[in-house]
């Protein structure tokens, strides 16, 4: 009589039916014990009955995308805001026009976030005209 191939798997799952057989309500824990040295066996190639078979694949399901979904990676929004790294701050600052005090302020700010500044004329006329919301007396 040939052999038949067996899983793992398969054998926990013969060792849980025949104790169920015998009217144990065996749990999977104290089948392992006796399934490990049979499973040796069987790798051997000495056991009897089985010798080792090859476990069965499975096609998986993927997991449906939520076209909705707010951590969306390539959404318009989670992307980052400074598209143009190779643009330069000081074009940016100019194109505003920005006021002395403004620019200042700017700077501060790329400073902390370790961008470079610049420096250029102002746009809104500063404190000579008032025409900027930093600059004007108010």
């Amino acid at each position: 009589m040939s052999k038949s191939p067996i899983t793992w798997l398969e054998l926990i799952k013969e060792k849980l039916t025949e104790a169920k057989k015998n009217g144990k309500s065996a749990s999977i824990g104290e089948v392992v014990p006796e399934a490990k040295k049979e499973w040796v066996q069987i790798k051997n190639g000495t056991h009897p009955k089985y010798t080792q078979g090859k476990a069965k694949t499975h096609a998986r399901k993927g997991k449906k995308s939520d076209k909705n979904s707010k951590t969306k990676k390539n959404s318009a929004s989670a992307k980052s805001t400074s598209s143009a790294p190779n643009m330069n701050i000081n074009d940016i600052l100019n194109k505003a026009k920005v006021c002395k005090k403004c620019r200042k302020n700017i700077e501060k700010a790329m400073k902390k976030s370790e961008m470079k500044g610049g420096s250029g004329g102002c746009g809104c006329g500063g404190p000579m005209s008032g025409g900027c919301a930093t600059c004007s007396p108010a």
